[in-house]
């Protein structure tokens, strides 16, 4: 009982630790790597990839710190899938760190990000320095997504929008079926396990599971969207959406299962 206690509260306080970490970091890191990025590039585009790369590598070097720290363990299945370029990567949203994980794992990441993001200190300079897509730039986020997978990208979006509710069905919009169909590119799946539920809508960051935090990336084969070609945009859309829904409601009917006695 007593090395539960103190367990517990050595994973609060790395818990905080961590989240303060990310919001000095998240201020400090790009205002400071923003101009050596800038000065030692030839070109925008070569910014560009060089900041995705940074942000990667920084993302990953803080879940490392996470993992020394005791907050969470992860197992990643099939990441050499998420090396190739000009990828569509598709991903529930369980819980509040999932796109940190991704871009730990993506040397070339980009985003379908909220516009209010900007407002966050935290993720404001992240996000100015490597271009991410703002899912508030209307018609011009096709083309925006189009020109990213054709830059060797992999375009991260969640289809849910938001984090999922726990106990909620999953309810996935069409935004990213759209993308798919509109750039005729196959879709990536991604699906994430948080194992105790955590860092959910719900959650504030003080609210730490019973047991040390477990994620799981499974990824799975490429989803081709040419079998849609024949169907009028919107009923394309509409059975791309269900079809994706119904592909990662089954992944986690399947592999979400407790990994604690």
């Amino acid at each position: 009982m007593i090395t539960r206690r103190i367990n517990y509260c050595w994973r609060l306080f790395a818990t905080a630790l961590s989240f303060a970490i990310f919001g000095i970091g998240g201020v400090l890191i790009p205002l400071l790597a923003a101009p050596w990025i800038t000065l030692t590039s030839t070109t925008p585009t070569h910014r560009q990839v060089r900041a995705r790369l940074f942000i990667h590598r920084t993302f990953r070097a803080y879940i490392h710190l996470m993992r020394a720290l005791g907050v969470l363990t992860w197992e990643i299945k099939g990441e050499a899938l998420l090396h190739r370029p000009g990828l569509l990567v598709l991903a529930n949203h369980p819980c509040l760190i999932d796109v940190v994980f991704l871009i730990a794992f993506i040397p070339n990441p980009d985003c379908i990000v909220k516009g209010r993001l900007l407002a966050n200190p935290a993720m404001r300079g992240y996000l100015r320095l490597t271009g991410f897509l703002r899912n508030d730039s209307g018609a011009e986020l096709i083309e925006g997504a189009r020109a990213s997978l054709a830059a060797g990208s992999a375009l991260i979006i969640f289809p849910e929008g938001t984090r999922t509710l726990p106990g909620e069905p999953l309810r996935f919009q069409r935004g990213a079926a759209n993308v798919a169909l509109r750039t005729h590119t196959p879709v990536t799946p991604v699906t994430i396990l948080c194992q105790p539920i955590t860092l959910t809508k719900k959650h504030r960051w003080y609210h730490i599971p019973p047991r040390k935090l477990h994620m799981t990336l499974r990824v799975g084969a490429d989803i081709p969207v040419a079998t849609y070609d024949h169907q009028p945009p919107a009923l394309a859309a509409r059975q791309l959406t269900q079809d994706l829904q119904d592909y990662f409601t089954e992944e986690l009917r399947v592999n979400d299962k407790p990994i604690y006695g």
